[in-house]
């Protein structure tokens, strides 16, 4: 195989360990990857060297084309997971389900399941594999507005605010602060912050 045979593979090698997401497939459907990806790793079974640069020739060339059309994309799981994490409290439904349902490789699962981050935070997902709550989610500030309800800066920037008439106390030192955030019923969230007891309900502000 010549260099630059190699050079317009080396893209798609890499890609191999990343996920394609097909656009337009329902968040409904488990996505397992795409056919043209699943095409150019079948190529690297054939014995015969020439039949299996052939192939990831052929096969690639195929997923650039699909690429460049917009019609598939390649998502590192990494940056995904994260989408998925920001996507929660969002007004957007079942964006839990659809970033699950890329990287389910069983089907849905018997019970809750807890992933944990890099940084801590623990993701509890349902049966369904969705996210019902993150827990330890670390907190940058935490104010109360004109009417004595709390408003909370997360770390990743995304800003939270009570909705109910709980009285928490604001804490004077925020070093290690973390909270619990669940969904409740009809699009509806909770909040409890390591340094209360108390649950109160919030919604997301940005």
């Amino acid at each position: 195989m010549n260099r630059l045979c190699a050079r317009r593979l080396l893209p798609f090698a890499l890609a191999a360990s990343t996920l394609a997401l097909t656009a337009g497939v329902s968040s409904a459907q488990p996505l397992q990857g795409s056919q043209l990806m699943d095409d150019l790793l079948a190529c690297r079974a054939l014995d015969s060297d020439a039949e299996r640069f052939a192939c990831l020739d052929r096969t690639s060339a195929a997923l650039e084309a699909a690429i460049d059309a917009g019609s598939v994309t390649v998502v590192e799981r990494e940056r995904a997971q994260q989408a998925e994490r920001d996507s929660f409290g969002s007004a957007v439904v079942g964006t839990g389900r659809f970033f699950s349902s890329l990287f389910d490789r069983g089907g849905a699962s018997e019970g809750p399941q807890v992933e944990t981050y890099d940084d801590g935070v623990e993701a509890v997902r349902a049966a369904d594999g969705d996210i019902e709550s993150l827990r330890n989610v670390p907190v940058r500030s935490i104010r109360a507005d004109l009417y004595d309800k709390l408003v909370i800066t997360l770390e990743n920037g995304q800003v939270w605010r009570q909705t109910d008439q709980r009285r928490i106390r604001v804490p004077r030192d925020l070093d290690g602060v973390t909270a619990d955030i669940r969904r409740g019923a009809i699009g509806s969230f909770f909040m409890q912050l390591s340094t209360s007891d108390l649950q109160f309900r919030a919604s997301r502000d940005e």
